[in-house]
């Protein structure tokens, strides 16, 4: 009962949610503008920087003044987010947004934990031509409690027209690359630089690097915007939400706001109470494997397969060198197969012992 208590804090109206996300906007940014003294800029870093400011950095785990070897440091961490996220040289944007799953994946330990246990309310409230506000509750030792985290799907005008069914265009926007922002001090200050020089920010660029707080651009999500990444990566609650997304701008031929009730949020939520927990549980991709390989079914598979290839392997390598396959072959083999290390030699045991028995 309490657990829905402080759920149902989490509601209330669109035009309620739209006016606090706005005046929580411009507080950030009057803030911003006011601490640009502060702030290691993007013209800092393109070689302007005044050592005569005094900017100190976290760089090596302690405070200390910033250094241009710092800078240096800094841009080449800039030039590896870029690079990962398909920035040609020069800065110059090719692609834009992220996948659901990979901010999952490039996220924090830290953050995925704090994900799944403080954060147990999502709640999609608005939708205006694809741009999705969500609400979350805030964590234990918060001074707020809720925050908004924006979600920018830019697959949309192709699913509204692409000529599919509603759910089918909804299965395929929800498939494509996002754009996010989070109200949040976690993204405010750790986050949103990473998101701007990766080029799925949604909102206000951040052009000041996190020399204190993240100099090594380390991370890439809040606890808030990975419990949403899951919630619209996975399960049907949400993909009802997009597939009346897709319904409403083919009804209204415009970028007209559509809004949920909180009588629609509410069951919103009682619906996705009903998933099953490891649904609602954030995972990285290679959690997800490791989870598979672990089933009884799956090891059941490996030790078949396993099996298989020993048979092969004992005719071809044995009628050639007249002597056994090793351990290490056959884990070779498995990982030309697609399995890990891990999963190769459990998979050995499993054989070995079914063999046995």
């Amino acid at each position: 009962m309490a657990d829905k208590e402080s759920r149902s804090h989490v509601i209330e109206s669109a035009n309620t949610a739209g006016k606090r996300a706005r005046d929580t906007f411009l507080f950030d940014l009057n803030r911003r503008l006011g601490d640009q003294h502060k702030i290691l800029s993007a013209d800092d870093l393109s070689g302007l920087y005044n050592p005569k400011r005094g900017l100190f950095t976290t760089i090596d785990g302690k405070p200390r003044m910033l250094t241009f070897d710092d800078i240096k440091a800094f841009k080449a961490a800039v030039n590896d987010v870029q690079r990962k996220h398909g920035l040609q040289k020069g800065g110059v944007a090719e692609f834009g947004g992220i996948l659901p799953q990979q901010v999952i994946d490039l996220s924090r330990p830290e953050d995925r934990e704090r994900a799944n246990k403080q954060i147990h309310t999502v709640i999609p409230v608005q939708n205006r031509a694809g741009a999705v506000q969500f609400q979350t509750n805030a964590g234990p030792n918060s001074d707020v409690t809720r925050h908004t985290v924006m979600v920018q799907f830019l697959g949309y005008g192709t699913a509204l027209s692409g000529g599919l069914a509603a759910k089918d265009a909804a299965k395929q926007m929800l498939r494509g690359k996002i754009k996010f922002d989070c109200d949040c001090k976690r993204h405010t200050f750790w986050y949103r630089y990473i998101a701007s020089i990766g080029n799925f920010n949604y909102g206000r660029a951040e052009d000041g690097f996190p020399k204190v707080r993240n100099p090594k651009l380390f991370g890439i999500g809040c606890k808030h915007v990975l419990k949403v990444m899951r919630t619209i990566s996975h399960g049907t609650t949400f993909l009802g939400f997009a597939q009346r997304m897709i319904e409403h701008g083919r009804r209204t031929l415009s970028d007209k706001r559509q809004v949920l009730s909180v009588k629609e949020q509410q069951a919103f939520l009682d619906q996705a109470a009903k998933a099953r927990k490891r649904d609602r549980t954030v995972t990285t991709s290679a959690e997800k494997r490791a989870a598979r390989e672990a089933q009884p079914a799956a090891q059941k598979l490996a030790a078949a397969r396993v099996k298989a290839v020993n048979d092969s392997l004992r005719k071809t390598h044995a009628a050639k060198v007249n002597k056994p396959v090793t351990d290490a072959h056959k884990i070779k083999t498995l990982m030309g197969l697609g399995y890990t290390r891990a999963a190769a030699l459990a998979a050995i045991a499993a054989a070995d012992t079914a063999q046995k028995g």
